[in-house]
């Protein structure tokens, strides 16, 4: 095949630009990262932008000295892992129901799932209802609520849909129920959009703060997220005294700073998600297509 001037031509600016605008994406995360790694007083004379000037790992222990930040840690762990499994784990099921027409009441349960997607009850109801619930104050107030969402299950339910009849029709002949055609047929062929959904539901789990800070006041419950605002809020208004900071810098020998504890705490919140990316990212892609063309 050959490849015109025009065409190399527009390859080659194509390329360029999206080079650039990776480079854009990339840069204030890993200028972050330099930050984290290097002496908080070296880092306000300023200059860095790639690589740590005065390396140190100091601002990472003085993060995990803390007890807060590690319950924190621990929480946010916790609730990403439990509520997404559940979540994914509940609605295939939900979804995996809805997509046979032969399930009595599946039209009104449709219809109820979308009047969820368009309406809700309000902030001071849903408070009173997880207040008779007992969920204030708790870890499963993180779980509980975030457990069904009705685009999950519809998107769950077009992917069960596609499937051939002709697997269900034959494994139900040799003996084999609902939840068994689920668990073997189902399932195996639906990793793509099992991975791409758990996916989503981690991402959620994870960049929560609303929970915490509409439900939560319990400093043991205050997931990383909340705690992240806390410090950006401290450092922003130079309240560093409040949250401990005198502390932590004496305990460093002077050579960590506010800053450059926030700096440290971004890249511990953002990084594990990013780590796990990688790992789903082919499950992504393919579920994300054949969702798309299988409504």
């Amino acid at each position: 095949m050959i490849i015109s001037r025009g065409e190399k031509i527009f390859q080659g600016l194509n390329y360029l630009f999206l080079t650039v605008l990776s480079f854009l994406f990339v840069y204030p995360f890993w200028r972050i990262v330099a930050l984290s790694f290097n002496e908080g007083y070296d880092s306000s004379r300023g200059g860095i932008h790639f690589w740590p000037r005065a390396f140190t790992l100091d601002n990472y222990k003085t993060i995990f000295v803390r007890s807060d930040i590690l319950d924190a840690y621990t929480i946010t762990i916790g609730r990403t892992l439990i509520g997404s499994i559940l979540s994914i784990l509940l609605v295939s099921l939900l979804a995996y129901g809805l997509s046979k027409n032969r399930l009595r009441g599946r039209k009104a349960i449709n219809m109820m799932l979308i009047i969820t997607m368009f309406f809700s009850g309000g902030l001071i109801p849903t408070y009173l209802l997880f207040k008779s619930l007992g969920l204030l104050n708790s870890f499963w107030v993180y779980v509980v609520p975030l457990l069904y969402s009705a685009s999950s299950v519809f998107i769950f339910r077009s992917f069960f849909r596609a499937l051939p009849a002709e697997l269900e029709e034959s494994a139900m002949i040799d003996g084999a129920n609902d939840l068994t055609v689920y668990a073997k047929i189902a399932f195996p062929l639906s990793l793509p959009i099992f991975a791409t959904m758990g996916l989503f539901s981690a991402v959620g789990h994870w960049n929560d703060y609303m929970m915490a800070t509409l439900y939560v006041t319990k400093q043991d419950l205050i997931p990383m997220q909340s705690l992240l605002m806390k410090i950006l809020d401290l450092t922003r208004s130079n309240k560093g005294t409040s949250f401990g900071m005198v502390d932590l810098v004496s305990e460093t020998r002077k050579t960590v700073t506010p800053q450059s504890i926030k700096m440290a705490t971004l890249v511990v919140v953002v990084m594990p998600i990013m780590c796990v990316y990688p790992f789903l990212q082919k499950y992504f892609v393919k579920g994300v297509i054949i969702g798309s063309l299988k409504g």
